[in-house]
């Protein structure tokens, strides 16, 4: 399998697997970040969206509001997939280990950029212990883990795919 076609693919399994992780978490009662992106692009882009006419543009397509699962769900698999190709042509070769390890050691950067940056501009503090309890700190960093280790692994194994055996 090629690269891309390797990305694509280990990548799309990825977020869908971080997605039934994250909308999980309150059946099982966890308290856990989710959205925290989205909200902040809301909270900072809604006025420029609007001065733009985009957003009456939006409403007038009948298109789903930010508030909505389904475009919570694009937005997620779009930033998922942004992840995937830094991922697959940055990290992947930079980091040590096998897919499991590289993609372990590459969930860390989302789960740092969401809980040092993401949450405290949202006001929710560090890793968002102003509203989180620590189970669902722990929880978020699960969800972020599995993003990035089925990535690795799978990146890895599906490249593998595409490599020709050698002769014996």
């Amino acid at each position: 399998m090629t690269k891309p076609r390797a990305a694509l693919w280990a990548g799309f399994i990825a977020i869908s697997v971080n997605t039934i992780v994250l909308k999980a978490a309150e059946p099982l009662g966890f308290l856990a970040e989710s959205g925290g992106l989205l909200r902040l692009h809301v909270l900072y882009l809604s006025p420029l969206f609007q001065s733009l006419g985009i957003s009456g543009w939006w409403a007038a397509a009948s298109l789903p509001p930010p508030s909505a699962l389904p475009f919570w769900l694009a937005f997620h698999y779009l930033t998922g997939f942004v992840m995937v190709v830094l991922y697959s042509t940055v990290f992947e070769r930079l980091l040590p280990g096998r897919g499991l390890i590289k993609g372990s050691l590459f969930s860390l950067l989302p789960w740092f950029v969401n809980g040092l940056v993401v949450l405290p501009v949202l006001g929710q503090g560090v890793f968002g212990y102003q509203r989180l309890p620590l189970s669902g700190m722990a929880y978020f960093f699960v969800a972020n883990w599995s993003f990035g280790g089925v990535l690795g692994v799978l990146y890895e194994k599906f490249r593998t795919w595409s490599r020709p055996r050698a002769k014996r």
